[in-house]
């Protein structure tokens, strides 16, 4: 079955770029809000690929979203779904001011030349009801074999607020270096957690409208709350990165360890820009 047509997305001169000071404020705090990232146009063109990519008539196909509640197969609905590199069917999002003005910040928050980035993005919807996504670093789920240099954007597709499950930080997180992880339930599932407990007073809950963004660091510790409003929330992250690398000697990372073991050991891969390539 052929993938739709939606096109390219629309024509926008939107234009925007980080000043020294959100720079300053992402060096200190390891996360930064952008009030306006991408266009209300561009937000519906990118909502309809969004709603194609869940609609349950499309389960099973390439692409499709997993579910990422935990504890899989006891045919409850799915209470966190989450479709990995859908600009790999709609190589068009690359086109898009989103992932345009996306680009420019993470180079500068990255401190690196925008054309050594490359993207992959992921779309999460918490229905009704969606489970918690508990406090964790990204650094968490990276291969132990390769370094890193990259960040987050978390972009969500309508207004969004802390009852839905809008991104929280720790401010200054980020410094503390990596920190040990657990699994929090089948380790197959790979839904992992901080091992530590989490001061969640200091956290900083980031509510934002349609077209804004959160940026944060690999290190930064961030959660979401369940979503306890009457909609669904949708959300459509992305990773910036430059091409890993190999290191001499792989971190000690248990947990990703008890993964592999519970699900296979998968082959060193980088994914950008809608390609993969082995490393």
């Amino acid at each position: 079955m052929s993938l739709p047509d939606f096109g390219p997305p629309p024509p926008s001169d939107f234009d925007i770029a980080p000043t020294p000071d959100e720079i300053e404020a992402f060096e200190a705090n390891g996360f930064l809000v952008v009030e306006q990232l991408t266009t209300d146009e561009e937000l519906a063109w990118l909502r309809r690929i969004f709603e194609f990519i869940f609609d349950p008539a499309n389960a099973g196909r390439r692409g499709s979203p997993l579910d990422r509640s935990g504890n899989q197969g006891g045919g409850e609905p799915s209470r966190l779904g989450q479709a990995f590199f859908p600009e790999m069917q709609f190589p068009a999002i690359l086109d898009s001011t989103f992932h345009r003005n996306a680009k420019r910040y993470a180079a500068a928050l990255l401190g690196v030349d925008a054309l050594r980035l490359s993207c992959w993005g992921h779309m999460i919807r918490k229905p009704p009801g969606g489970r918690a996504v508990s406090w964790h670093q990204d650094r968490a789920y990276w291969q132990p074999e390769l370094d890193y240099h990259a960040l987050g954007v978390w972009l969500p597709l309508h207004d969004v607020t802390v009852e839905m499950g809008a991104m929280q930080f720790i401010p200054g997180s980020h410094r503390r270096g990596a920190l040990a992880h657990r699994h929090e339930d089948d380790p197959a599932h790979n839904l992992l957690t901080v091992a530590e407990m989490v001061d969640a007073g200091a956290a900083v809950a980031c509510p934002l409208k349609a077209g804004g963004a959160t940026f944060h660091h690999a290190q930064t510790l961030h959660y979401t709350a369940p979503n306890t409003a009457d909609r669904p929330r949708l959300a459509f992250p992305m990773e910036f990165q430059l091409t890993p690398v190999r290191r001499g000697v792989p971190e000690i990372m248990p947990w990703v360890d008890q993964h592999r073991a519970a699900a296979g050991v998968q082959p060193l891969v980088h994914v950008g820009d809608g390609k993969i390539s082995a490393l």
